[in-house]
């Protein structure tokens, strides 16, 4: 027990060190946000990794693998490829975007209207993100206090323990000044990806709204929306198990999307023209990504298939069971089958019916899939 404390004492410490040092030596806007631009392959996937990869990838992983055996591999999987393949194919296209956030990306792939739908996906991402850190939170803690403590709270607070509340308890027989290094321990836990996930998420939702909502005021929101979705789900209808089954759900309706913008960043050879970008921003409309009244359909017509297919062969026992979820003995195959049709759909598409040429860079399109450019989108 005495050592399982050192280390967390050590690894809060050391996060703290390092979030002063970053702290001295960010300048600029730039060097706040992206850490100036300047990390290599390596660092940027271990800052991936550090980011994404957390206790609900671990703790919550590990529970839902013993529960549901592979079916429960996937989540983890998924992030742990796709930190893999971002790293691979987008992290220098990536960089001569100047970008921030992932809604941005979005609306340069497809039209304006992509980045609106994209936060509404991300500020459920991030209600969910938050959540299972939370409880991964109270996972570790109820670990590190040991079976003694259960015993404890089980003798004296056996009331808590039969309305499975072993917090509530914990709290109940502990001396007052016990509360505070509790609480500054759940806060110090859950801060990165807590952080990460309400300021990008803020951010998406001012651009969204740019004249409704400033980026603080569109944070504060956030922020207050998170907290009560989190004491709504848990405590007044118990949607704790309905959070990890959603999470899933959302991973096998956006991967395919992520296979469809990569494809598309191939086929562009990372090259995007900046002021037609900027067309939405400033109220206007046509350009070159404006295709079709502002949708590009062909990007469209391969998603949206995917994603509906994927949740046909999902298998969740207990939770989410597609149509065809026991098509493989009950092994869930929903995350390589949206893969794989997304792309196969999108290239057909791209191949069938080619974008205009004024899409592409300089050097024209990757495998000569556009058509001259006074054609219509």
């Amino acid at each position: 027990m005495a050592l399982d404390i050192f280390v967390v004492a050590i690894y809060a410490a050391g996060m703290l060190l390092l979030g002063w040092y970053g702290m001295r030596k960010a300048k600029t806007h730039e060097d706040y946000l992206v850490a100036g631009r300047n990390l290599g392959p390596s660092l940027y996937m271990g800052t991936m990794a550090a980011t994404v990869l957390g206790g609900a990838s671990t703790v919550g992983t590990v529970r839902l693998g013993y529960v549901h055996g592979i079916s429960g591999f996937w989540l983890c999987a998924a992030l742990g490829l796709g930190i893999v393949a971002l790293n691979l194919f987008l992290a220098k296209p990536l960089l001569k975007l100047k970008i921030f956030t992932v809604t941005q990306v979005l609306e340069k792939r497809y039209n304006p209207m992509a980045r609106q739908a994209s936060a509404v996906i991300m500020l459920a991402y991030a209600l969910m993100i938050g959540v299972t850190s939370i409880l991964a939170i109270g996972t570790v803690l109820q670990v590190l206090f040991g079976l003694a403590t259960a015993t404890i709270v089980a003798t004296q607070a056996p009331d808590y323990i039969a309305n499975n509340n072993y917090v509530g308890g914990l709290l109940a027989v502990s001396p007052g000044w016990f509360f505070l290094p509790v609480c500054l321990l759940a806060v110090i836990g859950g801060m990165s990806t807590g952080t990460t996930a309400l300021y990008g998420t803020g951010l998406d939702m001012s651009s969204v709204f740019p004249r409704l909502l400033s980026r603080v005021q569109a944070t504060l929101l956030i922020g207050v929306m998170s907290i009560a979705f989190i004491f709504i789900g848990r405590f007044a209808f118990n949607l704790v198990q309905s959070v990890s089954t959603f999470v899933v759900l959302i991973i096998t309706c956006t991967t395919p999307w992520m296979v469809i913008m990569l494809i598309g960043l191939l086929t562009r050879r990372g090259w995007y023209c900046p002021d037609d970008l900027q067309v939405f921003t400033r109220g206007e409309q046509g350009g070159r990504y404006w295709f079709h009244h502002g949708w590009n359909w062909r990007g469209l017509g391969a998603w949206i298939p995917s994603a509906l297919v994927g949740l046909c062969f999902v298998n969740l026992p207990g939770q989410f069971v597609g149509p065809l979820g026991n098509l493989a003995g009950g092994i869930d195959i929903s995350l390589p089958v949206t893969l794989g049709l997304a792309a196969v759909l999108y290239l057909a598409l791209l191949k069938l019916v080619p974008e205009p040429a004024a899409v592409y860079g300089p050097n024209g399109a990757r495998g000569k899939t556009a058509v001259p450019s006074g054609a219509t989108a």
